[in-house]
């Protein structure tokens, strides 16, 4: 069995077009699908249907994701050969969710240029579900999560972002001096994002803890959103820190307090497979997200990478 048989398969199954699959694997149309027919004669069936369009078969099926594990092995040895001694160097391609993307950016690249410059982002902003699907077919090496990581994933915490309490400027919960304490939301309707992000989750948890409700009527799909609906009076809510931190400007339209402990926050990690964690661009990546401005987050010191 060739390696490179495997490749192709993996390229079929994404692209589902012989001519894009043979572009991506750097090979002509008429290669690529010959040798496929060699992978077909070895394992004694079709792995793809070519007309009237291109699918898996059903042993294509089961072979495509043992394939995927296989190149993600074979990358792994070629990093390890690689990745020694030296500057530390390498494109990582990396997901991030996308409450946090925005926000945490312009400090990641700052801090890669400066401690890292030889190592390259390559940024997928999706949600959570998305991510961990993306992993899962190497299309990125790491995901940033504030949200469960599955077990077959190893994982690394980086830092924790607090919430705050952001109300319209004349909203009388906005005007109080100093921290609140949650219980005073006790009655509130808060607004939350819309489903599938991991952030509606992390304030739902609030609620629960609070005993404050939802806005059914509003779900918005960006913080960006969120904060505008908040400026316009139309409720309460909370947000991530970094979200109303610099760079961002302030919004004059928006009150924004603190809470008192235990402070209501989400955890971050990057996650990925335990090789993929081992490799020097990701541990520098790593570092840089513990060490983010001051006042931002507080970092998750632990050098523990679990599985």
């Amino acid at each position: 069995m060739n390696l490179r048989w495997v490749e192709y398969l993996v390229a079929l199954a994404d692209e589902r077009h012989f001519g894009r699959a043979a572009a991506r694997c750097g090979v002509s149309q008429p290669t690529l699908s010959a040798q496929l027919r060699r992978f077909e004669e070895e394992l004694g069936g079709p792995l793809v249907v070519r007309e009237p369009r291109v699918e898996l078969t059903e042993l294509g099926r089961r072979v495509v994701g043992p394939a995927r594990q296989m190149l993600s092995l074979a990358e792994d040895i070629s990093w390890a050969g690689r990745d020694q001694e030296g500057p530390v160097t390498g494109t990582v391609r990396v997901g991030i969710f996308p409450t946090l993307a925005a926000y945490l950016l312009p400090h990641l690249l700052a801090g890669l240029d400066h401690d890292a410059p030889g190592v390259d982002l390559s940024v997928v902003e999706e949600k959570s579900a998305t991510l961990l699907g993306l992993l899962d077919s190497g299309e990125i090496d790491v995901a940033l999560l504030a949200s469960a990581v599955p077990a077959k994933l190893s994982s690394v915490p980086v830092f924790r972002e607090e919430f705050l309490l952001a109300t319209p400027a004349d909203d009388p919960l906005g005007t109080d001096p100093g921290p609140v304490d949650p219980a005073a939301l006790r009655g509130t309707d808060l607004i939350l994002m819309s489903e599938g992000h991991c952030l509606r989750d992390q304030v739902l948890e609030v609620c629960a803890d609070s005993g404050s409700g939802v806005r059914k009527d509003i779900q918005p799909g960006s913080v960006a959103t969120l904060s505008q609906l908040v400026a316009a009076g139309s409720g309460r809510t909370l947000m991530p820190r970094m979200a109303v931190s610099p760079p961002m400007a302030p919004d004059p339209r928006i009150a924004l307090r603190e809470f008192t402990e235990p402070r209501p926050h989400r955890d971050v990690v990057v996650c990925g497979r335990a090789a993929v964690l081992e490799r020097r661009a990701v541990r520098a990546l790593v570092a840089v997200l513990r060490d983010l401005p001051g006042g931002l987050v507080e970092p998750l010191e632990s050098l523990c990478y679990s599985t």
